[in-house]
């Protein structure tokens, strides 16, 4: 299962807090009974009795005699009840029966030419993601082909393709070391009560689908537990490994009342920017396994982010997207209500800052499509990668026309002439503001905006320059092409990812032309890791394949790389004792604050699951 927390892991590290388990207690009303014991919990399947009656009553509600009818007309109905039917307790499959192979037929026959599926009130993305989750379940090998391309389809606009490990996941993010799946269904059982046991009468089927939905997950999530709990599990799967509990902890020693403090001068000021960085990292260790003093401090940090947001839904006093970019990321993850109208302004803010028509900005210009620090700045893909995640997080669905004008500039940034339309005279800022001719190079990877580059140029024969592709703009690139519903397929995406290939490394930020000694290459290290780990966990990359040199009887080979296990070690060597991290081969771009490398590397950390 793919999930971005899947509960196997983030169940697995609570055991430890887990006492034997209970003795089991049947029926609706010890069902909605805690355990006298909060540290015991029913090994095995629960809520047996109850699925099957809800399933029971569910096929009875829609059975024709003498005909193998589907389940449901509605192709979401049909496709969330088979998808409960392959996850419950008796794991149904395609040749169980023939009412499930006619709802099977039901939902390929609503199977549109693009990939999708749904027709009328079901044509919504909802509903593919439902039909992926059961034809998963019930026949994956027949159906092959008709997942891949469903799946291909909904990742192309950045959407989930599992809506049942979102089911699962909300069940597990509320898993205590006292409460446990068999606690978590108090509705659905309430519900269940009220139905009788022999098959006749009326049926409210979409009370009775949701409580079958939640009754399953609730199994599911069970099951985890008992897998977790075989010792050879908890050894290979780490929901928050000590390296990231070091640096959690010296996050905390740094926070004052919640917040981050910023020394200028001889003074300190609690600074929205990093705290919502920190605020963003220490969100990384899952719920369950953070104490009341940990949660309390998080309490505290969020409010007063939200207490200092701006009128205009910015927050902070300079580089006000990247800011608010950030606190975005640290509002979006916390489960609190009163965040969502906050969010919703500071969403508006950030769409303010795009350089499009209603700032005056033609498309023919540099800089359209692009979202810079705050205000009438530059753009660059920096900032834009930022401002599209929040913008993601924050709601913003990825059929807005914000992302399509993005994709504007991030063609203008990467070195492929199929797609960057941008060549003139322009100025170097990093040179006193000479001016160079530019002309976008081939080789797939990114500069930091149109015609610039931090890594410098390179010179054609002809006397033009060419801004060099450096690693951390490239990955940046990547990631902002996958928030943009950018497809792994795509040519543009896979430029970027060959280029990462052929410059495959995580002892400097790649693409620096620097004499020996000269510290460039190492300039935003832990910026550099951050993004890589975003870009490739976003892009579904799972390996990098590397092409190495041999000697000079064999041939350069492929090697694939585990880019998760490499990066996630390379961290671990470069933890200081005090748990933090610092860059300290070259302190550019902020990265002599231990407190912002630490959280870079915490949210690197994060993806190398």
């Amino acid at each position: 299962m793919n999930r971005s927390l899947s509960s196997f892991v983030f169940l697995s590290s609570l055991l430890a807090t887990c006492g034997t388990a209970a003795t089991c207690v049947t029926g609706p009303a010890a069902d909605l009974q805690r355990t006298t014991n909060p540290a015991a919990r029913t090994k095995g399947p629960i809520f047996r009795t109850q699925v099957d009656l809800l399933i029971a009553r569910m096929a009875k509600a829609t059975e024709t005699p003498g005909v193998a009818a589907p389940y449901s007309n509605s192709i979401r109905d049909a496709a969330q009840l088979l998808s409960a039917m392959g996850h419950c307790h008796r794991f149904y499959v395609a040749l169980d029966n023939p009412r499930i192979r006619a709802t099977l037929g039901l939902l390929i026959g609503g199977r549109r030419d693009d990939g999708s599926f749904g027709v009328g009130k079901d044509e919504d993305p909802a509903t593919t993601a439902w039909v992926v989750d059961a034809l998963t379940a019930m026949d994956r090998d027949r159906y092959g082909d008709e997942i891949e391309m469903a799946k291909r389809w909904l990742a192309d606009r950045g959407l989930a393709t599992s809506m049942w490990s979102h089911q699962v996941e909300v069940v597990a993010t509320k898993v205590r070391s006292d409460v446990f799946p068999e606690h978590l269904a108090t509705e659905a059982l309430a519900f269940v009560a009220t139905v009788p046991t022999s098959l006749q009468g009326a049926l409210d089927r979409t009370a009775a689908l949701a409580a079958l939905l939640q009754l399953v997950a609730c199994q599911e999530a069970n099951r985890d537990l008992d897998v977790a709990q075989d010792p050879g599990a908890q050894a290979t799967t780490a929901a928050f490994s000590p390296a990231q509990q070091k640096a959690f902890d010296f996050l905390m020693a740094q926070q004052k009342d919640g917040t981050m403090l910023v020394k200028y001068g001889d003074t300190s000021f609690a600074d929205p920017a990093i705290t919502g960085f920190a605020m963003l990292a220490l969100q990384t260790k899952p719920l369950a396994l953070r104490s009341q003093q940990e949660s309390a401090v998080l309490e505290q940090g969020l409010r007063w982010l939200l207490a200092n947001q701006n009128e205009d839904g910015s927050f902070g006093q300079q580089v006000q997207n990247y800011t608010t970019s950030v606190v975005i990321g640290a509002l979006a993850r916390w489960a609190d209500p009163s965040a969502k109208t906050p969010l919703d302004k500071a969403q508006r803010f950030i769409l303010a800052c795009q350089n499009v028509e209603s700032s005056g900005y033609q498309s023919s210009d540099r800089d359209y499509g692009s979202i810079g620090y705050g205000g009438s700045q530059r753009g660059d893909l920096s900032n834009v990668n930022f401002a599209l995640q929040a913008l993601r997080e924050s709601g913003l669905p990825a059929e807005h026309e914000a992302f399509r004008k993005a994709l504007v500039f991030l063609q203008r940034s990467q070195n492929l002439k199929s797609v960057n339309d941008f060549s003139g005279k322009v100025t170097d800022p990093d040179a006193g503001g000479k001016l160079i001719d530019i002309v976008p190079g081939e080789d797939g990877g990114s500069a930091y905006y149109p015609g610039n580059s931090a890594a410098g140029y390179d010179e054609t024969p002809d006397g033009k320059s060419k801004p060099r592709s450096y690693g951390s703009m490239t990955y940046a690139l990547l990631k902002a092409y996958t928030l943009c519903g950018v497809s792994k397929d795509d040519p543009r995406v896979q430029a970027a990812v060959n280029w990462i290939a052929q410059h495959w490394t995580l002892d400097e930020n790649p693409g620096f032309v620097v004499p020996a000694g000269d510290k460039a290459r190492y300039a935003g290290l832990f910026y550099y890791y951050m993004v890589l780990a975003q870009s490739l966990d976003m892009a579904s990359v799972d390996t990098v394949t590397k092409v190495v040199e041999a000697d000079a009887k064999d041939a350069p080979k492929p090697v694939p790389i585990d880019w998760r296990k490499a990066l996630r070690e390379h961290l671990q060597g470069l933890q200081q004792q005090d748990g933090s991290f610092v860059n300290a081969k070259n302190p550019r771009w902020m990265e002599s604050m231990q407190v912002l490398c630490t959280c870079y590397a915490m949210l690197a950390l994060e993806r190398c699951r």
